[in-house]
Protein backbone atom coordinates (compact mmCIF):
# COMPACT_ATOMS: atom_id res chain seq x y z
CA UNK A 1 0.00 0.00 0.00
CA UNK A 2 2.73 2.35 0.97
CA UNK A 3 4.61 1.95 -2.74
CA UNK A 4 1.42 2.77 -4.50
CA UNK A 5 0.59 5.61 -2.23
CA UNK A 6 4.30 7.30 -3.28
CA UNK A 7 3.92 6.51 -6.36
CA UNK A 8 0.53 8.84 -6.53
CA UNK A 9 2.10 11.59 -4.54
CA UNK A 10 5.00 11.77 -7.07
CA UNK A 11 2.69 11.87 -10.13
CA UNK A 12 0.62 14.24 -8.95
CA UNK A 13 4.33 16.27 -7.65
CA UNK A 14 5.08 15.77 -11.28
CA UNK A 15 2.06 17.32 -13.08
CA UNK A 16 1.35 20.10 -10.34
CA UNK A 17 3.68 22.61 -11.83
CA UNK A 18 1.71 22.07 -15.20
CA UNK A 19 -1.28 22.42 -13.75
CA UNK A 20 -0.30 25.30 -11.66
CA UNK A 21 1.35 27.33 -14.86
CA UNK A 22 -2.14 26.67 -17.01
CA UNK A 23 -4.10 27.75 -14.41
CA UNK A 24 -1.72 31.16 -14.10
CA UNK A 25 -2.45 31.51 -17.87
CA UNK A 26 -5.76 31.44 -17.25
CA UNK A 27 -6.46 33.87 -14.70
CA UNK A 28 -3.98 36.41 -16.46
CA UNK A 29 -6.01 35.53 -19.99
CA UNK A 30 -9.42 36.16 -17.93
CA UNK A 31 -8.11 39.29 -16.54
CA UNK A 32 -6.41 41.34 -19.15
CA UNK A 33 -9.14 42.66 -21.94
CA UNK A 34 -6.07 44.17 -23.75
CA UNK A 35 -2.49 42.97 -24.15
CA UNK A 36 -0.08 46.00 -25.22
CA UNK A 37 2.90 45.44 -25.96
CA UNK A 38 5.93 47.32 -26.56
CA UNK A 39 9.08 47.07 -28.99
CA UNK A 40 11.71 48.87 -27.51
CA UNK A 41 15.13 49.21 -27.25
CA UNK A 42 17.35 51.77 -25.08
CA UNK A 43 18.63 53.72 -28.31
CA UNK A 44 15.77 53.75 -29.88
CA UNK A 45 14.62 58.04 -30.43
CA UNK A 46 10.96 57.15 -30.68
CA UNK A 47 10.41 55.29 -27.77
CA UNK A 48 11.96 57.64 -25.61
CA UNK A 49 9.34 59.57 -27.17
CA UNK A 50 6.27 56.83 -26.77
CA UNK A 51 7.24 55.45 -23.58
CA UNK A 52 6.44 58.45 -20.72
CA UNK A 53 3.35 59.14 -23.54
CA UNK A 54 2.36 55.81 -22.90
CA UNK A 55 2.80 56.50 -18.87
CA UNK A 56 0.82 59.40 -18.60
CA UNK A 57 -1.81 57.81 -20.94
CA UNK A 58 -1.90 54.73 -18.15
CA UNK A 59 -1.58 57.60 -15.21
CA UNK A 60 -5.31 59.39 -16.98
CA UNK A 61 -6.55 56.01 -16.69
CA UNK A 62 -9.06 54.76 -13.73
CA UNK A 63 -7.44 51.65 -11.91
CA UNK A 64 -10.39 49.52 -12.96
CA UNK A 65 -9.14 50.21 -16.68
CA UNK A 66 -5.79 49.51 -15.98
CA UNK A 67 -6.05 46.20 -14.44
CA UNK A 68 -7.64 45.12 -17.59
CA UNK A 69 -4.13 46.09 -19.18
CA UNK A 70 -1.63 43.63 -20.17
CA UNK A 71 1.38 45.76 -20.18
CA UNK A 72 4.24 43.57 -22.00
CA UNK A 73 8.18 44.93 -23.08
CA UNK A 74 10.30 43.49 -25.53
CA UNK A 75 13.26 44.73 -25.23
CA UNK A 76 16.09 44.58 -28.26
CA UNK A 77 18.54 46.73 -25.95
CA UNK A 78 21.23 43.89 -25.67
CA UNK A 79 21.66 40.42 -26.03
CA UNK A 80 20.61 39.11 -22.15
CA UNK A 81 17.40 41.50 -22.76
CA UNK A 82 16.64 40.16 -26.52
CA UNK A 83 17.07 36.45 -24.99
CA UNK A 84 14.62 37.69 -22.43
CA UNK A 85 12.54 38.87 -24.72
CA UNK A 86 12.02 35.72 -26.72
CA UNK A 87 11.68 33.34 -23.42
CA UNK A 88 8.71 36.52 -22.41
CA UNK A 89 6.94 36.17 -25.64
CA UNK A 90 6.66 32.62 -24.88
CA UNK A 91 5.15 32.28 -21.45
CA UNK A 92 2.99 35.16 -22.96
CA UNK A 93 2.04 33.42 -25.91
CA UNK A 94 2.63 36.32 -27.93
CA UNK A 95 5.75 34.38 -30.13
CA UNK A 96 3.93 35.21 -33.01
CA UNK A 97 3.74 38.78 -32.78
CA UNK A 98 7.56 38.81 -32.20
CA UNK A 99 7.99 37.09 -34.84
CA UNK A 100 5.90 39.05 -37.25
CA UNK A 101 7.48 42.75 -36.08
CA UNK A 102 11.24 41.34 -34.97
CA UNK A 103 13.34 43.56 -33.49
CA UNK A 104 11.76 46.49 -34.90
CA UNK A 105 11.01 49.23 -32.13
CA UNK A 106 9.29 52.39 -30.95
CA UNK A 107 5.83 51.40 -31.52
CA UNK A 108 3.04 49.09 -29.39
CA UNK A 109 0.95 46.54 -30.65
CA UNK A 110 -2.76 46.20 -29.14
CA UNK A 111 -4.45 42.57 -28.46
CA UNK A 112 -7.92 42.14 -27.75
CA UNK A 113 -8.63 39.20 -25.41
CA UNK A 114 -8.66 36.77 -28.24
CA UNK A 115 -5.14 37.32 -29.08
CA UNK A 116 -5.85 39.25 -32.06
CA UNK A 117 -4.00 42.28 -32.83
CA UNK A 118 -6.33 45.12 -32.71
CA UNK A 119 -4.70 48.29 -33.06
CA UNK A 120 -1.08 50.06 -32.92
CA UNK A 121 0.12 53.14 -30.61
CA UNK A 122 3.26 55.13 -32.46
CA UNK A 123 4.85 57.70 -31.68
CA UNK A 124 2.71 60.18 -33.75
CA UNK A 125 0.02 59.45 -31.07
CA UNK A 126 -0.68 62.27 -28.50
CA UNK A 127 -1.44 61.19 -24.58
CA UNK A 128 -5.13 61.43 -25.39
CA UNK A 129 -5.04 59.19 -28.18
CA UNK A 130 -3.35 56.51 -26.61
CA UNK A 131 -5.83 56.68 -23.49
CA UNK A 132 -8.71 56.65 -26.28
CA UNK A 133 -6.97 53.75 -27.97
CA UNK A 134 -6.95 51.74 -24.90
CA UNK A 135 -10.15 52.58 -23.55
CA UNK A 136 -11.50 51.19 -27.06
CA UNK A 137 -10.18 48.22 -27.09
CA UNK A 138 -11.37 47.37 -24.19
CA UNK A 139 -14.94 48.62 -24.36
CA UNK A 140 -14.84 45.97 -27.51
CA UNK A 141 -13.67 43.35 -25.45
CA UNK A 142 -16.59 43.50 -23.03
Amino acid sequence: MKPFILTLALAFLAIMPHTAKAMDMEHSAEKADVTAITFRSDSCGACKILEPKIEKALDSLSNETKEKINMVKFDFSNKQAIEDTKELAQSEGVNNILQEYGAKTGFVVLLNNHGEEVDMLKVDDSVEDIASKLTKVIASAS
